[in-house]
């Protein structure tokens, strides 16, 4: 839990930087976000629904109180000598509308993200947790990159550009998603073994 907290923080500070992919832009967040859909659906694998709703919730609590000490510490008045507060402001600072975007988008789909995987794995009986994880990662990082993009920007530019911002940030997402696949197999087991051997797994509602 609290490395998805962390990681969904990071994603969001470090949201304000484009990047250059070689074929594309693209926020450096995209680099680090998907790692927070692996770790839920290894929470909800693991430990169950519950587990990883209050995770999500935790995660969103959490953003929330940043944000609120991220705007304090911008406006806090800048010592005389303090020669980077434009820059300071707007790393930390970031946007009202950019903020709400990016929690409503986090709200929606992370809790579309376990209840797809917890909804597979019981249509499948447990099996097949590579199908899950890419099923339920793929679907909702597109609601994640739909919802942000047309709540931060419609109106601001034009409506086919916004689908082109989706179309690029959705195919670096959907490729890191597959690739990240080893990664869940690798949480998953680690998070069944403590230091005496497999640990007891209570059966997702």
């Amino acid at each position: 839990m609290g490395f998805f907290v962390a990681v969904v923080i990071v994603a969001n500070t470090t949201a304000s930087k484009i990047a250059d992919f070689g074929v594309t832009y693209a926020t450096v967040a995209i680099l680090f976000y998907p790692i927070s859909f692996v770790i839920a659906d290894t929470i909800a694998e693991v430990w169950g629904k519950p587990a990883a709703r209050r995770t999500i919730w935790t995660g969103l609590g959490v953003n929330f109180a940043v944000s609120v000490m991220y705007a304090i510490a911008v406006l806090m008045p800048a010592a005389p000598f303090y020669a980077d507060q434009d820059a300071y402001a707007r790393v930390l600072g970031g946007v009202p509308r950019i903020a709400l975007a990016s929690m409503t988008a986090y709200a929606v789909s992370q809790h579309l993200d376990v209840t797809i995987f917890l909804t597979l794995r019981a249509l499948t009986r447990g099996r097949h947790l590579w199908l899950r994880n890419n099923a339920a990662i793929l679907t909702s990082q597109l609601i994640d990159t739909t919802l942000f993009t047309f709540v931060a920007f419609y109106g601001v530019y034009p409506t086919a550009a916004l689908w082109q911002i989706i179309g690029t940030e959705y195919a670096i997402k959907a490729t890191l998603a597959v690739f990240g696949t080893p990664f869940t197999y690798l949480l998953v087991a680690w998070a069944r073994r403590d230091d005496r051997g497999p640990v007891a797994v209570p059966r997702a509602r």
